[in-house]
């Protein structure tokens, strides 16, 4: 039984179901009734301030419902006109059973049916009132009978409702709340948060968690997904809706129709014949290959970290290459097919070298005089990583006849001993890389000049 609780005018409260930082829930009776309801007592006795507008326009919106089908009901509320401690705002409830407790132990087909109803309700809230409710996780969801429903729409965002958000407030739990509204909460579109924080309770009560990941969850992660940590022949589909639903960028997550149109999809899918069910298989087997699988996702991100890499080493160059293309109307750039550059340009492995797991090379070349005896300015350049996420670097610069192998002008970077790949280190390496070969290429330029064949 809990401490005794303010005195609520015709009520008698008999223990407490919830605390929040504006608000107490408690389980009360009516002098003249039995059955018990949550009433939901606001702390805040200022009218003017924001948690009292806000439970204003919670009970607004709850009174504005003509149908509560996927919303705790409102049965009664009190907004006194000089409210005080004597006389507190109160809405009452019926008792429902928090969600995580009801889905408990329970299977996945069972948990994505509760939330593919709640879905469905966000995405009716939504084309029916303009609501987002902006405050979606486990504690704010319910289960009455065989109903799933959402509760506690204190943070509401509706078309006619006032801004109550200051800039700069914070706005829900961490776990559960995206980038943009923990950044900018007053101008944060609310509807792709809502579709976040469903994601981000979809595996949280998918995985038995309390809490989720913050951020973007990507099905690529090993070890952190619902088919990891929950077998079921579907589970990566879920993974795949999650790690889109939780992107960065408000504007890429899908809509909350889609997402429940999928979740719905989802429960066709997993009810599907032909489906093959290996149980625990998946968890057993990852647990043996967790260090292969390792290795494995670590080279992936050294992969993804060279191609960044590239895609850096290419911005730094493209003014010289648009040089060399006014120097030349011809001029190529970016070719692969360069077996000089190729051969120059693969550094010399020795014994103990951690394995390359990502190469790349390009040519940039001004040819003048006939094809059979091309007299050839070219621009080298490529990088390496290694299997010990180092990053190597090299280039060259030369003007002469590839045929008769004449050489009027050479210069290659000294070898590079390797730098973290994705580090700022590596951004120093690359700049200083590309202003070295633009000194070495202008120099070059002059001499291709003097010797280029005329005519």
């Amino acid at each position: 039984m809990s401490a005794p609780g303010p005195q609520i005018p015709g009520w008698t409260l008999l223990e407490t179901l919830g605390r929040g930082g504006n608000a107490t829930v408690w389980a009360a009776v009516r002098d003249a009734e039995q059955e018990p309801v949550a009433l939901k007592v606001l702390e805040a006795v200022r009218p003017q301030r924001e948690p009292y507008q806000r439970f204003i326009a919670e009970i607004g919106f709850l009174r504005s419902l003509q149908t509560t089908d996927g919303v705790l009901p409102l049965l009664d509320a009190h907004l006194p006109e000089s409210p005080g401690t004597e006389d507190r705002a109160w809405l009452a409830m019926p008792i429902a059973e928090p969600i995580a407790i009801a889905l408990d132990g329970l299977s996945l087909d069972i948990v994505v049916e509760a939330i593919a109803r709640i879905a469905s309700t966000l995405a009716r809230l939504k084309a029916e009132h303009g609501v987002a409710h902006r405050d979606i996780k486990p504690g704010n969801l319910y289960r009455a009978g065989d109903d799933w429903l959402i509760g506690d729409f204190g943070l509401i965002a509706a078309p006619d409702l006032e801004s109550l958000t200051r800039s700069g407030q914070r706005l829900g739990p961490a776990h559960f709340t995206p980038y943009e509204v923990i950044r900018e909460p007053a101008r944060a579109d609310p509807f792709p948060a809502d579709v976040y924080s469903l994601a981000k309770t979809l595996w949280v009560l998918a995985t038995g968690q309390v809490f989720p990941p913050e951020g973007h969850q990507s099905f690529r992660t090993r070890g952190y997904t619902i088919a990891d940590m929950c077998p079921h022949t579907h589970a990566a589909a879920l993974d795949r809706m999650i790690d889109a639903a939780t992107l960065i960028h408000p504007n890429e997550r899908p809509t909350v129709e889609a997402v429940a149109a999928d979740l719905a999809a989802w429960r066709d899918l997993s009810s599907s014949r032909g489906a093959v069910d290996l149980g625990d298989a998946r968890i057993r087997l990852r647990e043996r290959l967790d260090a292969q699988l390792a290795g494995e996702d670590l080279r992936e991100r050294q992969k993804d970290m060279g191609a960044l890499a590239v895609r850096r080493f290419q911005e730094l160059i493209a003014p010289l290459n648009d040089a060399l293309k006014n120097l030349h109307p011809r001029a190529e750039v970016d070719r692969m097919d360069d077996d000089f550059t190729r051969n120059t340009l693969r550094l010399p492995r020795h014994a103990g070298m951690a394995d390359v797991v990502f190469e790349w090379q390009r040519c940039s070349r001004v040819s003048a005089g006939p094809r059979a005896g091309r007299y050839m300015l070219r621009v080298g350049r490529g990088l390496d990583v290694t299997s010990d996420g180092t990053l190597r670097v090299y280039a060259f610069v030369d003007v002469g006849d590839p045929e008769t192998t004449r050489q009027d002008f050479y210069w290659a970077a000294p070898p590079s001993g390797g730098v973290p790949v994705g580090s700022i280190a590596a951004e120093s390496v690359l700049e200083e890389l590309v202003a070295e070969i633009e000194t070495q290429a202008r120099d070059a330029v002059e001499v291709f000049v003097a010797n280029a064949p005329t005519g």
